[in-house]
């Protein structure tokens, strides 16, 4: 058995998963689906199709806007039916016509393909981020990276989506592993799974004697909240400490959810874009609770009434888990990339919580923190706004998880004052992107000059030479390239990209809830900078001999 080590804190609520455990179902196809353009990390997608269009299962809809953007595929075959800023509506013709991709076998394909095919399917990750899958494998041509590790954890009471994904499809999950380690460079994979899931551990257990090329370490960890969250999970599987504003790949590491390494396989194997995910239907509420294929767009309401709800009973809606979870108001939303459970409670299953009451100064929300802050601390400085102090006190290292929350004797709503207080130390924090734009504008003026210098020095060049030579003809008196300087504007023109690309995944990693748009901004100008110093080069070439200065 793999050894493993001890993270800070954690609590045990009830897990109350076995509700949801069965064999994994097809939810029905339905009749329409409302495709939000933001469901993934980063800038919403552009619509590419208009009303009345005939689409397929997997014609592409909707382009990424940016580098950490996705693309967006219609998940039923029909007829577009509604397009605005925000969303695309199709309804069904109950064909389920399908559009695939040619399949690609990963193993001889190159990189460049598999990067594209990943870009081109729309998959993100599916547990809960919604990070662009191609720009988070990209993260090895940055960084080193020695080891995967596949997220199946599944900590979160109630959730029970990689569970099932592992106990049916643990073979191709891991063959997702070795596709998406070969593109990242990593030289081993670790599973990390909590005791809880006995039918997965075995599953695993089977699949990696055909696991190749990598070797594949099962790691089964002791059940305990939140040991799914990144740092902590690679503290127990390989005793690393991210460092504070890191991310794993800091560490050698780069994670991913077994939903996500299954997509991906899909993708690149089968030529199936991201149209359907598994969601946990769970909940008192609901007569028929389990796990469902389901079409990315369906309704939750239909969704729902499918898997028998009992909306005079049902409390509160919840999308994702009861710790880290969105309450929702009302049924009107739409499954979307990022929606693993729906946990439909009655009142008894998930009351209101009590009336706050004053801090004792107990203590309790330390022991339990896994990210070894001090709650009590950050949420005095976050009532009285005291944003240096909250940076000092590192509350961006916060994961959220709400473990302080929960055992917090006052019942204190501090992880929604960490949010709030989040709010304001990114204002600062844009302010602090604005002032790097600045220096990036300063340096794309130099590369600037050096270009016009570089064509001035040309121009002198054509005039000694066309007094020389006396020749009149137009080849004469046509601009020489200085080829030496063209040269230095590109590299630095690409050294530009490179660093704005760089800038731009790392704070998307970062806080990947969060609009990035200036180092999106920063990032285009750098890449059309490098496009004017590339054409200007080419028509230094096509003018003539190379002039290279010394």
């Amino acid at each position: 058995m793999a050894r493993t080590f001890e993270f800070h804190g954690g609590v045990y609520p009830p897990e109350r998963k076995q509700r949801s455990q069965g064999p994994v179902r097809h939810a029905r196809l339905p009749g329409r689906v409302v495709l939000r353009l933001d469901q993934h990390a980063g800038r919403p997608a552009l619509a590419t199709v208009a009303v009345g269009d005939s689409v397929k299962v997997g014609t592409p809809i909707a382009r990424r806007d940016g580098m950490i953007s996705a693309a967006l595929h219609a998940s039923i075959s029909g007829q577009v039916t509604q397009v605005d800023r925000h969303t695309i509506t199709i309804d069904g013709d109950g064909v389920d016509t399908w559009q695939r991709l040619t399949p690609l076998e990963w193993r001889t394909a190159n990189a460049e393909q598999l990067l594209t095919r990943l870009e081109q399917s729309g998959v993100v990750g599916l547990g809960g981020a919604g990070f662009p899958a191609h720009i988070k494998a990209r993260v090895g041509e940055r960084q080193r990276i020695d080891t995967l590790v596949v997220n199946a954890a599944e900590c979160e009471p109630y959730i029970t989506v990689d569970d099932l994904t592992l106990q049916q499809y643990a073979l191709d999950v891991l063959e997702g592993a070795q596709l998406i380690a070969s593109l990242c460079g990593a030289k081993q994979i670790v599973v990390g799974i909590e005791d809880n899931k006995t039918e997965a551990i075995s599953a695993l257990h089977q699949a990696v004697a055909g696991s190749q090329p990598l070797s594949v370490t099962v790691s089964v960890i002791a059940t305990r909240y939140p040991s799914g969250g990144e740092r902590q999970l690679i503290k127990t599987l390989l005793n690393r400490d991210v460092p504070d504003k890191g991310l794993p790949a800091d560490v050698g590491v780069l994670c991913q959810n077994p939903g996500t390494l299954l997509a991906a396989l899909r993708s690149v194997r089968d030529g199936e874009p991201l149209i359907e995910r598994l969601v946990t239907l769970t909940g008192e509420a609901i007569a028929d609770p389990g796990n469902r294929w389901v079409r990315i767009g369906t309704p939750m309401a239909t969704l729902l009434d499918e898997a028998g709800l009992n909306r005079s009973v049902l409390h509160q809606l919840v999308e994702g888990g009861p710790m880290m979870g969105t309450p929702l108001a009302d049924l009107e939303g739409v499954v979307t990339k990022t929606t693993n459970c729906l946990i439909a409670a009655t009142r008894d299953e998930l009351p209101p919580a009590p009336p706050e009451s004053p801090c004792i100064r107990c203590g309790a929300c330390e022991e339990v923190c896994p990210a070894n802050l001090l709650p009590q601390q950050l949420h005095w400085y976050a009532r009285a706004q005291d944003d240096a102090k909250l940076a000092h006190y590192r509350l961006f290292d916060c994961i959220e998880c709400n473990a302080c929350s929960y055992v917090c004797p006052s019942h204190i709503p501090l992880v929604a004052d960490y949010r709030h207080a989040k709010t304001r130390l990114r204002h600062q924090r844009l302010e602090t992107a604005k002032a790097e734009h600045a220096k990036h504008r300063f340096e794309w003026r130099q590369a600037r000059l050096a270009r016009e210098e570089a064509e001035k020095q040309a121009r002198r060049q054509a005039r000694r030479a066309k007094q020389t030579t006396q020749q009149t003809d137009s080849q004469a008196t046509s601009p020489q390239a200085d080829l030496r300087s063209l040269r230095i504007a590109q590299t630095a023109a690409k050294a530009a990209v490179r660093k704005a690309e760089k800038n731009l995944a790392r704070a998307a990693q970062q806080d990947p809830q969060q609009p990035h748009d200036d180092l999106e901004i920063q990032l285009a100008t750098a890449q059309e900078n490098l496009q004017a110093a590339e054409a200007r080069l080419a028509e230094a070439r096509e003018a003539g001999e190379p002039q290279e200065t010394p």
